[in-house]
């Protein structure tokens, strides 16, 4: 169901675009590669910046999730994050039903799509 669940505008599912992204790196061109570590560079920065420990020290400054306009802050710069990841979950998705069709054949490929195992990324 993670697929079926998972929320385009989560900041944590942003990070995860990059652990899909290494576990198919030796079949994905090298930029793409580097786009899901953009994304998730962004994703973690904007997690610690909304999250209790003060990282100003590393030019990250905090966003106030406690007060409304920290709460505006976040989530315009979540949207952000969500439409700047939009093209590269695109694009892992397409590499991934190419690798899916390059590596089995159609039959495993709608047996495992049917009956999903428990493993996940």
């Amino acid at each position: 169901d993670q697929l079926r669940l998972e929320q385009p505008g989560c900041v944590h599912a942003h990070m995860d675009l990059l652990k899909a992204a290494l576990r198919l790196s030796p079949w994905l061109p090298a930029e793409l590669l580097a786009d899901a570590l953009e994304v998730a560079i962004a994703a973690r920065s904007l997690d610690v910046a909304a999250s209790p420990y003060d990282a100003s020290a590393y030019g990250l400054p905090p966003i106030r999730v406690e007060l409304p306009s920290g709460r505006d802050e976040y989530r315009a710069a979540q949207v952000e994050l969500m439409h700047r990841a939009a093209p590269v979950r695109a694009a892992l998705r397409a590499a991934f039903d190419a690798y899916l069709q390059a590596a089995f054949c159609p039959a495993d490929v709608a047996a495992a799509e049917a009956a999903p195992g428990e493993d996940r990324f």
